[in-house]
């Protein structure tokens, strides 16, 4: 009998609190607003507490009416580094009433006023930061029936280059819109050259760099802002220290710092005379163009020696700057060798990493594009999510078969033995023996961690010549190359295509090469190596035609 008046009790308490409960869903509904009102089901085998929903109305237990909702707008890869802000309007096409929205960054947002479920609406897309391209997709539907609209954009790429107006190299910057494969606007033109001009673009994640040179002993850059619109006037980097008539800069590469925000440009100066000693030297640039002291040497070799630097590379490692270049020993107390040196640096002075050997022979002169000799290395780094790889050429690995060849070459983190991976002896029916010559010239790209290695393969047989660009994935794992894909001998047919750069986004890479007496070209080989499709570039002025040598640098 206690027991069942204790349960007696306890059923009580609980139908109190149920009443308690409803009556507290009644005052909220009626001070919701009569607007929203809606009404309210109570299942009485189930618990009330914990089952309220709210979106702008309520609902209990799951039986929620549907009433006004914000239409929303996803947008993905947008980069407003100019300012604009993209704009969208979004019409009622029941009322023909808008409403506007203005983005700034990416992510989820959403329109100001709510549409009553089951108006019909349109979103279009109106202006936004250029250098990208934009698509919006889920343009129309009924609120509070389809999912967000999506707004998807892409930077443009931008392609770095030589091209010539009869036999003088003129630099051009041309801007791509790898979607609608069309080059946007006209190509920004930089000058010409009475010599062979070195050149190179880095995007820092808001602005371009493009570091050039206007004379033989000049180095100048140039801020460009996404939609490679300049920013200030152009910045005189250096200039040579060597005041003999043969003095030039004669090769240059340049890296971003996202630690620092800062810029790095490595260069080789060659005396031009035995008065003068030939040296591979660095500057940094902060982000607003400052530069930071004066230049600082790498390496020195007295001119009297007559050693020499040829083609490099640098790359920020995540602590320091890690530089290679082709070093020409031609000093007399021994026979001619040729080296890979590898150096790192921060803010001072440079430390020796490992000097590779390339082969004996008399090397390279500098850097003559393409370089007919042992010496050529064409050393290029790229830095994936968990390694720093090193990709160069080192000619004569098949002395011992009297083969004369070259192979491509990594090494990884900067440690242990480089690894041989891959070697031609007779490309694409070339075979180099006898006076011929054979070279690698990488241009790796990467997503993450996955790398795509373009490369070009350049030989020579009885005065033919033969360039081509392949492409194959590295194993990130085991540093293998995969299958490699000739890109230019079905898809370019006789075209000599040479100066290749390569450049990776979210999902997929871009190639860019010249095509000798035809254009610049835009590869976009599949993730695998394998061929997917390819544009020309054929810009008409300020240049007529790809000549040899020609450059590009992608990004």
């Amino acid at each position: 009998m206690q027991k069942f008046l204790k349960d007696e009790e306890v059923q009580d308490i609980l139908l109190k609190a149920a009443l308690f409960v409803t009556v507290l869903l009644i005052i909220v509904l009626v001070f919701t607003g009569c607007n929203n009102a809606k009404a309210v089901s109570i299942d009485a085998s189930s618990s009330a507490i914990g089952a309220i929903a709210f979106d702008g109305n309520i609902g209990v237990f799951g039986s929620k009416t549907s009433g006004p909702s914000l239409i929303k707008v996803n947008v993905i890869g947008y980069l407003n580094k100019s300012g604009k802000e993209m704009n969208l309007t979004l019409t009622n096409t029941d009322t023909s009433e808008t409403q506007t929205l203005q983005i700034s960054d990416n992510g989820t947002f959403s329109f100001p006023d709510a549409l009553e479920a089951g108006t019909n609406f349109t979103v279009d897309l109106g202006t936004y930061t250029g250098g990208q391209n934009c698509t919006l997709t889920g343009d129309s539907g009924k609120a509070g029936l389809v999912a967000a609209s999506k707004i998807d954009c892409e930077r443009n790429l931008a392609v770095f280059g030589t091209w010539f107006s009869g036999s003088v190299p003129v630099m051009n910057l041309y801007q791509v819109n790898q979607k609608t494969s069309s080059v946007v606007g006209t190509p920004m033109f930089f000058g010409t050259s009475a010599g062979l001009p070195m050149l190179d673009l880095v995007w820092s994640g808001s602005k371009y760099l493009a570091v050039w040179t206007p004379t033989g002993s000049t180095i100048k850059a140039r801020f460009l802002d996404i939609e490679q619109t300049a920013i200030g006037s152009d910045i005189t980097v250096s200039g040579t220290i060597s005041t003999a008539p043969g003095a030039k800069i004669s090769t240059l590469a340049s890296a971003y710092n996202a630690d620092l925000d800062e810029f790095v440009v490595v260069f080789v100066e060659f005396g031009g005379s035995t008065s003068f000693s030939n040296l591979v030297r660095y500057i940094r640039i902060q982000s607003d163009g400052t530069l930071i002291g004066p230049p600082t040497t790498i390496k020195s070799v007295l001119g009297t020696i007559g050693s020499t630097f040829g083609y490099l590379d640098v790359i920020w490692n995540g602590s320091k700057y890690a530089t290679a270049f082709e070093f020409h020993d031609n000093d007399t107390d021994d026979a001619p060798n040729n080296y890979l040196a590898v150096y790192s640096f921060t803010n001072s002075a440079a430390t020796q990493v490992n000097q590779l050997f390339l082969a004996s022979g008399s090397g390279s002169t500098g850097a003559i594009f393409p370089v007919t000799s042992a010496g050529a290395a064409y050393p290029k780094f790229v830095r994936t999510s968990s390694d720093l790889w090193l990709f160069y050429n080192r000619s004569n690995m098949g002395l011992t078969d009297n083969t004369i060849d070259s192979s491509l070459m990594e090494w990884r983190n900067l440690s242990g033995v480089p690894a041989q991976i891959r070697r031609d002896t007779v490309p694409n029916g070339c075979n180099p023996n006898g006076t011929g010559f054979q070279t690698y010239v990488p241009s790796p790209g990467n997503i993450g961690s996955r790398v795509l290695l373009g490369y070009d393969l350049r030989c020579t047989q009885s005065g033919s010549l033969f360039f081509d660009v392949y492409h194959g994935p590295l194993n990130s794992v085991s540093g293998a190359l995969g299958t490699i894909i000739n890109y230019s001998g079905s898809t370019l047919g006789t075209n000599i295509t040479m100066g290749s750069s390569t450049t990776c986004r979210t999902s997929k890479c871009y190639t860019s090469a010249g095509a000798l007496g035809d254009g610049v070209y835009i590869f976009d080989p599949n993730f695998d190596g394998s061929t997917n499709t390819f544009y020309p570039i054929k810009i008409s002025s300020p240049g007529n035609s790809v000549d040899f040598p020609t450059q590009t640098s992608i990004q």
